[in-house]
């Protein structure tokens, strides 16, 4: 029986498989595509974890998406660096901000 965590978590895999391909020029989903990237090829026990849950083998997707890498099929290309090389524009008016999920953002500061 296919239960609906297994689906959330095939879900949440497909998710990064998406961003990964992501081909414009958008900043923001260029550090969700290199991010996607990281997690799909890193092995990371997150990503064992998801695995676990979509029961999908961990081992053998990570090889997968490993050499599609070899393929490009999940790689930046000269432009999508540009973009993400480029310094980051401070905001004009105050008050705004993006709000931004990564583990710096998460730690408590004192």
């Amino acid at each position: 029986m296919k239960s609906p965590e297994r689906y959330l978590f095939r879900a949440v895999i497909s998710q990064a498989i998406h961003d990964a391909m992501y081909n414009g020029l958008d900043k923001y989903y260029l550090i969700d595509k290199r991010n996607a990237i990281d997690w799909l090829i890193g092995n990371s026990v997150d990503f064992r974890t998801i695995c676990h849950y979509a029961e999908i083998d961990p081992e053998m997707a990570c090889r997968k998406f490993t050499a599609a890498m070899k393929l490009d099929l999940y790689t930046l290309n000269e432009d999508q660096h540009r973009v993400l090389s480029k310094p980051r524009k401070k905001y004009k008016h105050k008050g705004k901000f993006r709000l931004t999920f990564n583990e710096k953002s998460l730690e408590q500061t004192d």
